[in-house]
């Protein structure tokens, strides 16, 4: 009787169990995410491969197709968390700095940080994946809907996408049509294209076919870009200049409480040097004089018998009023003086920094305030207001002011300023890639307003900008040196003056229509 044949072994090996293929699917997805997430990061100021910023989120779309609400929310929540990660990993040093907790705590609370606000990119991937499964096409909803949470998702530290291109200047001038939440578009739109180029089966006419959208975009950016840059140059022939200072002393977070009258003489000294070599404005830095100045103060030789300079001054300094006799209000300042050392004018920040400048809930629980001794506990001004320099007037922006958008718009259309500053300290967050990240998105600010910005940072990065974004000169960090450049008095208004985030707000209707219309049975196409 004959034997049965032996069985075969490779049927299974050619055909993986359908088990077996969702696994893979799922490690391949989930791979996707990750690469998206480092993509964004490393292509992010810091790390300044800014190539990265034209391909970063293409592996997660790629991974989205065919994925729905929970698994798309989780896919994205992984890009975002690996960004998020990577680019504010200085987050721990600054909770340690600011809080006193140990590593180990700071760690963690930063890991619940990284794990909110990469909540960003999974709310994006589910908005997606709805926006698909409606039928409408990537190469409009995603741009879109990226555009609408850059301008509604709430973060601790905001940034933008289109800020990954602060060192290339020509590709950022579309920034005065609709912000850098415009710039951010452009780059995904890529993402979609190339992404939708992946996934399509058929000849290559057909496959390219979805790239002409970026390019189209971008064959009238940089010709655009070119333009602008031109016109701002041609400008300055005719715009009134002015010659400015900056003044870097890099001092110590407690050095300036400890010895405030040494840090005060290290400002006078340097602005002196730079006095002799012809500058018409001096700026320092956030809280150079670190003391209080009194409300009733109106000159300020005065109040401090060695200031003996002869050039109006912006800087720093803390004042008190209002509140009650055993508890006045505390302000994070900005000062004018002019050549005569009589104050012209001051502004209280705006937008404190939670956590840094106050406790969020500290004015009901003030005990929160001894579990973080490090925190300020400061009062939030009400005020925009423009300050007089020779031949003009300065927005005189301190610290996380000049990141957000809408506040700097806010800001230029209510004082109409000629010039913007921004008096900062960012020595809390160390030597690491926070001054940088920190200088990259305040510079699409002078873009988006046609406006020359100059930064006065404590341990830097001290810079001076131009309004097409371009810088004139710049600081290290954690050094003791001064800033030189012209600057131009500008007056012109942008289309962004007056749309500002139109883009946003096109995303956020992106985002109704994908709870408003019904489901599509045709697959998405781009």
């Amino acid at each position: 009787m004959a034997s049965d044949p032996a069985p075969t072994l490779s049927a299974p090996a050619l055909h993986p169990h359908p088990t077996v293929r969702a696994v893979m699917r799922e490690r391949w997805a989930l791979l996707c995410a990750v690469a998206s997430g480092l993509g964004i990061f490393l292509g992010f100021a810091g790390k300044e491969i800014y190539p990265l910023a034209f391909v970063s989120l293409a592996p997660m779309l790629v991974a989205l197709r065919g994925r729905t609400g929970w698994r798309a929310l989780r896919l994205g929540w992984i890009t975002g968390s690996v960004a998020l990660a990577g680019g504010f990993s200085w987050i721990v040093g600054m909770l340690r700095t600011f809080s006193g907790f140990p590593t180990a705590l700071c760690i963690a609370l930063a890991s619940l940080l990284w794990i909110a606000q990469g909540f960003q990119y999974g709310l994006l991937a589910w908005l997606v994946s709805r926006a698909d499964a409606r039928g409408l096409p990537r190469l409009a909803s995603v741009p879109l809907l990226h555009a609408g949470l850059e301008l509604t998702f709430p973060l601790l530290f905001p940034w933008y996408l289109g800020a990954s291109l602060h060192d290339a200047p020509l590709l950022c001038q579309t920034a005065d049509l609709g912000g850098v939440l415009l710039v951010s578009a452009a780059l995904v739109l890529g993402h979609v294209a190339l992404a939708e180029a992946w996934v399509r089966t058929g000849p290559w006419t057909q496959r390219l076919k979805p790239l002409l959208a970026p390019l189209a975009f971008w064959a009238f950016a940089l010709p655009y870009g070119a333009w602008r840059i031109r016109e701002v140059t041609a400008h300055d022939a005719h715009d009134r200049a002015l010659r400015v200072g900056v003044v870097q002393q890099n001092l110590g977070l407690m050095e300036k409480r400890n010895d405030p009258v040494i840090a005060l003489m290290r400002h006078l000294e340097a602005s002196r040097a730079l006095e002799a070599q012809g500058v018409q404005f001096l700026v320092w830095s956030e809280s150079a004089i670190a003391f209080r100045i009194p409300e009733e103060v109106r000159n300020i030789r005065s109040y401090i018998p060695d200031w003996d300079l002869q050039t109006p001054v912006l800087f720093g300094a803390l004042s008190v009023r209002d509140g009650t006799p055993e508890r006045p209000n505390l302000y994070n300042t900005a000062f004018m003086t002019d050549a005569n050392g009589v104050i012209r004018g001051s502004y209280d920040k705006v937008y404190l920094l939670a956590f840094g400048e106050y406790i969020p809930g500290g004015e009901t629980f003030p005990q929160v305030y001894d579990l973080s001794p490090h925190s300020g506990h400061f009062t939030r001004g009400s005020t925009f207001r423009a300050l007089p320099i020779p031949g003009g007037t300065v927005a005189p922006l301190i610290c996380y002011e000049d990141i957000l958008p809408r506040f700097v718009s806010a800001f230029q259309r209510r004082a109409q300023p000629d010039l913007l500053a921004v008096i900062l300290n960012d020595a809390w967050f160390g030597d690491s890639a926070e001054p940088w990240i920190h200088d990259a998105l305040s510079k699409f600010r002078a873009i988006e307003h046609r406006r020359d910005l100059v930064r006065a940072a404590n341990s830097g990065v001290s810079a001076v900008i131009d309004a097409a974004g371009r810088t004139l000169a710049q600081s290290g960090t954690f050094t003791r040196e001064n800033v030189v450049a012209t600057v131009h008095l500008r007056q012109r208004s942008t289309p962004y003056d007056l749309a500002g985030d139109w883009i946003g707000f096109a995303g956020i209707a992106t985002a109704l229509a994908t709870f408003l219309r019904k489901r599509s049975a045709v697959p998405t196409q781009a």
